[in-house]
């Protein structure tokens, strides 16, 4: 299974320290004028989201779907990494919208889907570049729905949306699954990065998971290690009113490890707080222990 680290300016550039990075990167993230051409390695697998998500949340902002290729296409341009774009999509955030809106969301996400596999003929790309078709739903019948309908259009690659609301690990599956019977096992799966249930998506035969976890944790004073996987607040952090945090494990002095943050040895850098330059440490040590435990 392979891991996407969602990626967002002011993180580590992961590929200046793994040969092997796979990144996420949403157009919604990202300025304009930005593109790979700013750094000198590129990911050895990039994903271009749509930004579907963030689009969802200001429906004002959201451009067409030809806007969002055209600006996928200007990122990469000039390179020649393994890409997947991703179609413009319509994610369902209220579980408790009424069925008919909910409705309207799969439907917008299936024309969005219809439009973009228009556009990737049109524009004739190399084989490097494929497309990816968004699965949307909000129970198991609609994500049924939804992808025997993106199936019928044809797409190179499939995700599964809408599962971040869920709580409960067998719901997860029980969607996924079925989503399975569709399109295969070959899938992406978007906002799950809980271990147990990713762990448990990996033994069902999926392709590829994404998470933003590295660089979040990092910023709110946490570590993961790895072999098992362990996570750990930061013995000196406080919580947001200034409180000395008392739940979960805490750590106080760093432990010997082998990542590029730390290089085979306890950095203290790690575990010091405030400075970005010790934050965007702790991310990439978060970053490469996570990688550990989940692929």
């Amino acid at each position: 299974m392979r891991f996407y680290v969602s990626w967002y300016p002011g993180d580590p550039w992961y590929p200046r320290y793994d040969d092997d990075c796979a990144m996420l990167i949403s157009v919604a993230s990202v300025s304009r004028v930005w593109s790979l051409n700013k750094f000198e390695r590129a990911p050895r697998y990039l994903m271009l989201d749509s930004g579907g998500y963030r689009y969802a949340t200001a429906p004002g902002e959201r451009p067409n779907p030809r806007k969002i290729f055209e600006r996928q296409l200007r990122i990469i341009e000039g390179r020649e990494t393994k890409a997947i774009l991703c179609a413009l999509d319509y994610p369902i955030l209220d579980p408790d919208a009424s069925s008919n809106k909910k409705d309207r969301c799969i439907d917008q996400t299936i024309a969005y889907a219809y439009e973009f596999r228009s556009l990737m003929e049109q524009y004739q790309l190399p084989d490097y570049i494929t497309g990816m078709a968004i699965i949307q739903g909000y129970d198991t019948s609609s994500m049924v729905y939804c992808a025997s309908r993106l199936w019928d259009i044809g797409f190179a690659d499939y995700g599964v949306g809408s599962l971040s609301p869920l709580k409960h690990r067998q719901e997860i599956l029980d969607r996924v699954q079925a989503v399975m019977e569709i399109v295969g096992p070959d899938l992406h799966i978007f906002g799950v990065s809980a271990i147990e249930t990713v762990t448990a998506l990996r033994d069902l035969g999926i392709r590829s998971i994404d998470s933003s976890r590295p660089a979040k944790a990092a910023m709110y004073n946490q570590i993961f290690y790895s072999c098992p996987f362990r996570r750990f607040s930061i013995a000196e952090s406080k919580d947001r009113v200034g409180m000395s945090m008392s739940s979960g494990r805490r750590l106080s002095e760093p432990l010997p490890c082998d990542c590029p943050a730390c290089g085979g040895k306890a950095n203290p850098d790690v575990l010091k707080l405030g400075n970005r330059e010790y934050i965007a440490s702790r991310a990439l040590h978060n970053y490469w222990h996570l990688k550990q435990s989940l692929t």
